[in-house]
């Protein structure tokens, strides 16, 4: 499992628990977050395929983002378009607000829902 929060000697979450702490995010946002943060090194989440699973919605799923977004945990930027030409963004997510560029954060490039 990736390691996001704490580290030798610090207990609980350390330096890095202000995602989960931030009373403007409500829990799924902090919940999809979280989840996102710790997958592994390689991993190509898609917020299409996030939509689909029980309970949730791609709207939901963007509306989660636009709240990380909102409070400075996440910023997005123009990816381009892929091979099939679908629509590209980058995403940089970060445990801390304004962190995009710690080791803690994570760079993401997934389709832009409803774009092509």
């Amino acid at each position: 499992m990736r390691r996001i929060w704490g580290g030798d000697g610090v207990s609980g979450l350390g330096p890095h628990d202000a995602l989960l702490k931030d009373a403007r995010l409500s829990v799924s946002a902090r919940g999809l977050a979280v989840y996102l943060l710790l997958l592994p090194d390689g991993a190509r989440p898609d917020p299409r395929v996030l939509g689909s699973r029980p309970g949730e919605s791609v709207a939901s799923i963007a509306g989660r983002l636009d709240e990380l977004a909102e409070a400075g945990y996440l910023t997005r930027s123009a990816a381009g378009r892929d091979a099939r030409g679908v629509v590209l963004e980058q995403v940089r997510l970060a445990a801390n607000p304004g962190e995009h560029a710690a080791a803690a954060g994570r760079v993401f490039r997934w389709p832009v829902p409803g774009k092509s």
